[in-house]
């Protein structure tokens, strides 16, 4: 990472003053006193160094038209790190060119503008030329905020938010006194780093009030931002407060939103969004009233529902604050979509949402496709909204909407708005480059039966993209769990499968995943009982865990994992996969559970993985469920759990009372296709779906043999007329030699 020097006379040029009034050199460590005695013009100048467990409450009071600067004498060469935090109250002062890294706050927020006891709140205080970076709680269900804005006509711009990856919006502005109301307060010309999916509700980059105090005027300004792959949840940016405006913005490749959530009377102009045909990739949530929609664009948008390019949305009657409030008297005029897939209206119409939008304007936008076959969709009653003066290629004729002819290749399609890219941020910080990358060392290592117990000794020395090779059809007896806490390949030298089994006071699981690790595994053999020692788990998913992990498995053997409790393959509470993916394996003489991807059961909407598909794998007496996975609660703040099962058999699999074989509660979006239950699920179901309304959910060409039903809540996702249940004959015989036909 490299951190250009600044001398002061450009620094103080950035800030826009000149150096006057007493200036003093201190140490971070004298900091909060020298501030307590500063006076109106003077100018505090921080050493450089790198220093743990800093505590600065600073309390400084200097005057609107000379205000005191307290500078780090080298922009971004004074580091915090560990538990450092910053705390920020008084009037007019600015702090400038700190860095937070490696570490995380135990004691609330990174960065707060109140005093650490919370009795005083901050006035006219700007954090400017920042960065916090690499501060994420280890523990990624402990729930925090990086930055808490509290007070009035304070400023935070031109600072670097890194990736947060715990749970938690990394920013947030309170509203919850008089004082923070109304507040002036702006944040601007900051760059928010991507931000991974979360798997939770809790994900968003930037809140802007809360639901509590919506109906108060938030009066804050959120300007020239760079949200950069923010896909921590739907929505990127919330607005909980009334009468804030969010200009010149942009989104580039976000999965989630920039959602009107609670409040009223917000402006939103000149935003940009850009999906470049990204899956899943947001534009705006439209909630509330008396909003100005005005000039924004939307480029290559793909996402639907609640992460449309336009999400207008009906609303609950005598809605409670927290829920959703009925669309009324918003204008949104003058915007310009391009080969966006869904304008919606009507948005989340089901038993509750009853209220269509009413008294809205929409006037003056163009809306463009690459296909003109497509069109906005209506998904309740819009007669409340009056469509006028609007342009479209779309084949579809619309009142209000003119044919526009011309096609996308003759409209000027804008691209992702580089230059605000490299306004945004710290002027000595170098964004693309602070993420360290981690050089793989492609080496290999072979390991043999004699040397089984010495592989965590060698795994400690990998240094990502390391392969491991076993010796085919040789036996591994290990003591204790094989730890993968770096990216690596383990594989078999040969045609047979290597066997890694439990040895002597053996606990736990063989493998054992670490946070943040993409492991890709081949034609290992896990055997979970050995004569008198268990394994519970084949491979499993360790927590505490804050970086998600990545699972390949191609063409392993799970067996003889013979408590209830066990499984092949599992994640604890609190992990998160980005994507498992298992393929041409078999899962075979269980007690318990074959995949089980359900330990996220509190009810709030969190899971344990993002992207989950199983093809052509084989599940075999087992009398736990073959694949569970959990998805619990109501919330609709995530897009996953995304499941695809594909061509595998289920034979003599979970026949006890109520059983499931294939067992899905909450998945948002599942393709089973072409596969085969034969005795299975029999007292209860071989395919059960517990699904919210809005899945996609498609369930089609199953045979059942002597199996259980399939159960949703919804009967048109499966083809029934795909559903064969001829008897299957089975080779008992060729099952022991892992044969199926």
């Amino acid at each position: 990472m490299k951190t250009p020097k600044y001398s002061i006379l450009i620094l103080m040029l950035l800030l826009g003053s000149c150096i006057s009034g007493n200036k003093t050199s201190v140490q971070v460590m004298d900091l909060n006193s020298v501030c307590s005695v500063a006076s109106p013009g003077d100018t505090i100048f921080i050493e450089s160094g790198t220093f743990e467990d800093v505590s600065l409450d600073l309390n400084a009071k200097g005057t609107k038209d000379s205000p005191i600067y307290i500078l780090a004498k080298n922009p971004g060469e004074l580091i915090l790190t560990g538990g450092s935090s910053l705390n920020l109250s008084g009037e007019f002062y600015t702090i400038s060119g700190i860095h937070f890294d490696d570490g995380h706050s135990t004691n609330g927020a990174v960065i707060s503008f109140r005093a650490k006891d919370g009795n005083s709140l901050a006035k006219g205080v700007r954090v400017t030329q920042c960065a916090i970076s690499n501060y994420s709680n280890p523990d990624r269900i402990a729930s925090d905020h990086w930055i808490e804005v509290f007070g009035r006509e304070n400023r935070f711009d031109h600072n670097y938010v890194g990736t947060k990856f715990n749970l938690g919006a990394t920013m947030v502005m309170r509203l919850a006194d008089s004082v923070s109301t109304d507040n002036h307060n702006s944040i601007d010309s900051n760059y928010f780093a991507p931000k991974p999916r979360l798997g939770s509700n809790g994900g968003e980059t930037l809140r802007i009030g809360s639901s509590a105090h919506s109906l108060k005027k938030g009066g804050a300004k959120v300007v020239a931002n760079y949200f950069d792959r923010c896909s921590g949840e739907v929505e990127v940016l919330s607005i909980k407060s009334s009468d804030n405006s969010v200009t010149d913005n942009v989104f580039f490749e976000c999965s989630g939103v920039l959602a009107l959530r609670h409040g009223n009377r917000n402006k939103i102009y000149r935003n940009k969004f850009f999906g470049n045909d990204k899956s899943e990739t947001g534009g705006l949530r439209v909630i509330n009233a008396g909003h100005s929609i005005r000039h924004n664009y939307f480029q290559g948008v793909t996402g639907k529902r609640f992460f449309a390019a336009l999400a207008v949305m009906n609303g609950v009657p005598n809605s409670a604050i927290n829920r959703y409030h009925q669309v009324s008297g918003v204008d949104i005029s003058n915007n310009t979509w391009v080969n966006c897939e869904n304008i919606s209206f009507g948005v989340g119409s089901d038993n509750e949402r009853t209220a269509a939008p009413e008294s809205t304007l929409f006037t003056d936008n163009s809306i463009i496709y690459s296909n003109p076959t497509n069109a906005p969709k209506f998904l309740d009653d819009v007669d409340g909204i009056e469509f006028k003066g609007n342009v479209t290629n779309s084949f579809t004729s619309l009142d209000g909407f003119t044919p526009l002819q011309s096609s996308l290749a003759t409209v000027q399609v804008e691209k992702d708005d580089t230059s605000l890219k490299s306004l945004v941020g710290p002027h000595w910080l170098d964004k693309d480059g602070i993420s360290e990358e981690i050089q793989n060392s492609n080496r290999r290592v072979t390991i043999s039966p004699s040397n089984a117990n010495e592989i965590n000794s060698i795994l400690q020395d990998l240094q990502g993209g390391d392969t491991i090779e076993f010796e085919s059809g040789q036996v591994y007896t290990i003591n204790q769990p094989i730890s993968i806490n770096s990216d690596a390949h383990l594989l078999v030298s040969g045609d047979d499968h290597a066997i890694i089994q439990p040895g002597k006071g053996f606990k736990g699981a063989l493998i054992q995943i670490e946070q943040g690790v993409n492991l890709n595994a081949s034609k290992l053999w896990f055997i979970g009982r050995n004569q008198a020692n268990n394994a519970s788990y084949g491979i499993e998913a360790q927590a505490p865990m804050l970086e998600h992990y990545n699972l390949f498995i191609n063409d392993c053997r799970f067996s003889d994992f013979k408590e209830s409790r066990y499984a092949g393959i599992h994640a604890k509470k609190g992990t998160f996969a980005d994507t498992i993916v298992i393929l041409n394996s078999w899962f075979k003489d269980f007690s318990g559970h074959g995949i089980s991807l359900n330990t996220e059961n509190d009810d709030r909407g969190r899971y344990n993985a993002e992207y989950i598909t199983i093809d052509n794998c084989k599940f075999v007496d087992m009398m736990g469920s073959a694949i569970d996975v959990y998805r619990g609660g109501n919330d609709e703040s995530t897009l996953g759990p995304f499941v695809t099962i594909n061509d595998c058999d289920f034979i003599n699999v979970c026949n006890r009372e109520l059983g499931t074989t294939v067992r899905m509660i909450g998945v948002q979006w599942s393709r089973i296709r072409d596969c085969r239950f034969s005795d299975s699920g029999k007292s209860g179901r071989s395919i059960w779906f517990e699904d919210p309304a809005w899945a996609d959910i498609q369930i089609d060409h199953i045979v059942l043999s002597n199996s259980g039903k399939i159960q949703t809540f919804y009967d048109y996702r499966v083809d029934w007329s795909s559903i064969d249940k001829s008897p299957l004959q089975i080779n008992r015989g060729g099952l022991s030699n892992w044969q199926l036909r």
